[in-house]
């Protein structure tokens, strides 16, 4: 997210915008009040990574996009 909590994250077009997440879990919550996980769509490419067999790849990648990771 969109932050300052990561030095440098506010402003970088990697991170999604801190008032998108919100909206996206706040319509989360009130449209699946028992979920027992919310996850915004962004996340979902790595969160099932390993049910793919591909999440060392995905890692790799998003750690190879990170603008702070260099």
């Amino acid at each position: 997210m969109a932050t300052d909590l990561v030095p440098g994250q506010r402003e970088s077009s990697f991170v999604m915008p801190l008032e998108e997440f919100v909206a996206e879990v706040v319509t989360l919550i009130e449209t699946q009040p028992d979920a027992r996980e919310i996850q915004v769509e962004r996340v979902k490419f790595l969160r099932y990574g390993e049910a793919r067999g591909d999440y060392d790849e995905t890692v790799a990648a998003v750690n190879h996009l990170d603008p702070h990771g260099k």
